[in-house]
């Protein structure tokens, strides 16, 4: 069975509302499970923000300068470390914000 994309987004909103598993879901509406799960991903691709945000290496001029930072930027935060900066006290912090 061939569905456009509103069809699909509407059929994942109704599998999520109800109390049937995908599978028993699937059976129900005869789809098949893995295109339910193909497109239920693609939907979720761009709905959910990614987890990664954008890290910029400074400059090979600013390696020069002895005040150089490195800045980590997450939507409106952002974070100014010196380049030096341990890389295992960076991890810990990393992964005490996430």
């Amino acid at each position: 069975m061939k569905h456009d994309k509103h069809k699909w987004l509407a059929l994942i909103n109704e599998q999520q509302q109800g109390n049937l598993s995908i599978a028993a879901f699937c059976r129900e509406k005869n789809i098949k499970v893995q295109y339910f799960y193909y497109h239920r991903s693609q939907h979720l691709k761009k709905t959910k923000p990614s987890a990664f945000v954008l890290a910029k290496p400074p400059t090979s001029k600013a390696f020069d300068d002895k005040q150089a930072r490195l800045t980590l930027q997450c939507g409106s935060a952002q974070l100014c470390l010196p380049v030096g900066v341990s890389t295992v006290w960076l991890a810990s912090l990393m992964k005490a914000l996430a």
